[in-house]
């Protein structure tokens, strides 16, 4: 039967052009909130011991961060270097290493910017970060690497000996990060060979290298020690020019031969020294038997007369 005139089907094209706008609706918002991203700064970053340094962090598209909660946290230790949340920063969840050296950029976080500033850099600061950002439906992170750096002390020369021919000289130098080279030049630029080489690390985390070689007479020129920061290419470099004399001395040959001498002068004039002592004393006891000899003659020839 059909229907009355002027009477029609309910439009099912209008029902589902209302579902579809409602769909591309959700979808739309789902892609926004998808779209948001966490951006570092795509390479490392270089800090100074003892300066200050800034970590760059920003959300993409540019929103507003102020009421998301932002976290900083290092990587290989999984705690938390600066906490903010609803406006507030919470430093009793900080670890604390960064006690007193964080702050977040206030000015920025209205542009979306969570730029972190580290106070007097540490060696220990060194690593990987994560600056995370999380709101009610997602959670976002990039990573930020910072690389600390600390040039140390010109080196160090001295003489520590002779020793295989040569005479031993050492070089040290303190104050590094990370841990340095060091090298051996000679007067053409050469490289020597080491024949050691320690390190320590201070309090502070700072490196102290030493080095020693082996320097015969055969070498011609100053000799050079280098302490060069493969990190940031720079060096300190030291020379010593040893004289002609300190080799001569490290001639096993010639020091036995003059131990042998010495002893050989020692022993000749102990030998000299005895043999006159010993004539001495048997000059004297021939004297003292000539005088006991002549005493009863004399005594006898004094009766006689009497």
């Amino acid at each position: 039967m059909g229907l009355p005139w002027g009477c029609s089907r309910p439009s099912l094209t209008g029902h589902a052009r209302g579902l579809l706008t409602s769909l591309v609706t959700l979808l739309l918002l789902r892609l926004g909130s998808a779209q948001l991203r966490v951006v570092g700064p795509g390479q490392p970053l270089s800090a100074t011991v003892g300066q200050d340094v800034v970590l760059p962090c920003h959300l993409s598209p540019r929103r507003n961060a102020r009421t998301l909660d932002i976290r900083w946290i290092r990587d290989d230790i999984s705690e938390t270097v600066h906490y903010y949340r609803n406006g507030e920063d919470l430093y009793r969840e900080q670890m604390e290493a960064y006690a007193g050296r964080t702050e977040l950029s206030r000015d920025g976080l209205s542009a979306g910017s969570l730029d972190l500033r580290i106070t007097r850099v540490r060696p220990s600061d060194d690593g990987h970060y994560f600056c995370t950002v999380k709101d009610v439906n997602a959670y976002h992170e990039a990573i930020v690497e910072l690389e600390v750096s600390a040039t140390g002390a010109d080196p160090h020369l001295s003489l520590g000996g002779y020793e295989a021919g040569g005479v031993r000289v050492l070089c040290r130098s303190a104050g590094w990060y990370p841990l340095p080279q060091l090298l051996w030049r000679d007067a053409r630029g050469q490289h020597l060979p080491s024949v050691s080489q320690t390190h320590s690390q201070d309090q502070e985390g700072l490196f102290e290298i030493e080095g020693a070689i082996i320097v015969t007479g055969s070498m011609e020129g100053p000799l050079s020690c280098v302490v060069r920061s493969s990190r940031i290419q720079q060096e300190r470099e030291s020379s010593l020019h040893i004289a002609a004399p300190f080799f001569h001395n490290a001639q096993p040959w010639k020091v036995a031969l003059a131990l042998v001498l010495v002893l050989l002068a020692v022993s000749i004039g102990l030998a000299v020294y005895l043999f006159l002592k010993k004539a001495a004393q048997a000059t004297e006891l021939e004297e003292k038997d000539a005088k006991l000899g002549e005493s009863p003659y004399k005594n006898q020839s004094s009766l006689g007369s009497g």
